[in-house]
């Protein structure tokens, strides 16, 4: 792989002893060919059984267009625009609600009632507008996940061009959902260049596309945690925002109403990693997710640093999870295992990366990313011992925070 990818993906992470283990395979460059006329006679028996792959006929494709086209109908209410809620209902029902129902019926129950209430009027069309994109939004970074690991199993079994075709839906996901909602939190936060989530997407899809094309099963699995945690910090951060944006909003006088959207996007952001979080501090995780809901807590009460304490606990107790779940994975004699819960660690960790300039100062920030390196670097080469020296270390900046 290039090392340069990994680069812009931490900024202190100077991953340069992180080695991907297939690049230098040969095996395939040595086999004999076959001889011209039988190997064009295979390759025509192969192009008459194989269809081409066409990502437009992908389920994954066709659900993706369904969003847009219900985003595009629901956004002519910015412009005093009528509504078709009928036909939005419909492309609804037909192309999204039994796939969001399979991931997360919590999720289709959510985007169904926003739809229907929006339509009758029961709720306001602009926060029932939030509450179904930012839903399915959520839902479509679970979709990510599970193809992550259909890919990984793929690969693993020797199903390469299978793989590979899989993993261009993960990578149409990208450009036409998580990469665009993560520009505004690049664009909000000023995050640019090894900071930017933007550009830490596309390093993730490089790095797995480089391993995938290698036929490295292990070494796709291990990266695709910077794919899928740099997405879930676009929607940790689009939460967070949120609260942040509320507070400022009251204090300028704003409308209720104006209030309650943008806390109907917070919630729907949320989502997308509530359950994940609940694995860091289960406490935190309920507390942010009834800050959020319109039902439970008023947002003229929502406090940005409340919020983002709560984030920060949870995100911490992520970490923590990692230096414990890395080293019993090594122990154990799973190597790819632990390399993949060390490398989450370290992105959980990336997560923070603003609270950790903020609290202890750029140089100390980036010394420690580079303890944090040395200890994913550690795990991979199987160095138990030299491993707690660093995660200790690492768990002691923390603390700080």
């Amino acid at each position: 792989m290039r090392k340069k990818e990994l680069k812009k993906i931490f900024a202190g992470f100077l991953m340069t002893s992180v080695i991907l283990a297939g690049c230098n395979n040969t095996n395939e460059a040595e086999k004999k060919e076959e001889p011209a006329q039988e190997s064009t006679q295979k390759a025509e028996e192969k192009k008459e059984e194989t269809p081409a792959f066409d990502i437009n006929q992908t389920a994954t494709a066709k659900e993706v267009s369904a969003y847009l086209s219900i985003k595009q109908e629901l956004e002519k209410m910015k412009e005093n625009q009528q509504v078709n809620w009928d036909q939005v209902i419909s492309t609804y029902t037909s192309d999204l609600q039994n796939s969001i129902n399979e991931i997360n019926s919590e999720y289709q129950q959510a985007t169904q009632v926003a739809l229907e209430s929006g339509k009758s009027g029961d709720v306001d069309q602009n926060i029932a507008r939030q509450l179904f994109d930012k839903t399915t939004q959520s839902y479509f970074y679970q979709k990510q996940k599970r193809l992550q690991q259909e890919i990984s199993e793929l690969l693993a079994s020797g199903k390469t061009e299978e793989a590979k075709n899989a993993f261009e839906e993960v990578k149409l996901l990208a450009n036409e959902v998580f990469i665009p909602t993560a520009t505004k939190r690049d664009e909000l936060y000023s995050l640019s260049g090894e900071a930017s989530i933007v550009e830490n997407i596309h390093s993730g899809i490089t790095t797995q596309e480089e391993a995938l094309n290698s036929g490295n099963a292990d070494d796709f699995k291990v990266f695709s945690q910077i794919t899928d945690k740099s997405i879930y910090k676009s929607y940790y951060l689009a939460a967070n925002s949120y609260a942040e944006k509320i507070e400022a909003a009251v204090k300028e006088g704003k409308e209720d109403l104006e209030l309650k959207n943008m806390q109907a996007e917070a919630w729907g952001f949320y989502q997308a990693i509530k359950e994940s979080l609940s694995g860091g501090d289960e406490a935190a995780a309920t507390k942010l997710n009834d800050i959020f809901s319109l039902d439970k807590t008023n947002a003229k009460d929502i406090k940005a640093e409340e919020v983002n304490t709560l984030f920060v606990s949870a995100i911490k107790g992520k970490i923590k999870g990692y230096h414990e779940k890395a080293p019993a994975e090594l122990e154990a004699g799973n190597t790819t295992e632990a390399r993949v819960k060390a490398l989450e660690g370290n992105m959980f960790m990336k997560m923070l990366e603003m609270k950790l300039n903020e609290k202890l100062g750029a140089e100390q920030a980036k010394a420690a990313f580079e303890t944090a390196q040395k200890w994913y670097d550690a795990i991979a080469a199987g160095n138990a011992e030299e491993a707690k020296t660093h995660s200790e270390a690492v768990l002691a900046v923390l603390e700080q925070l």
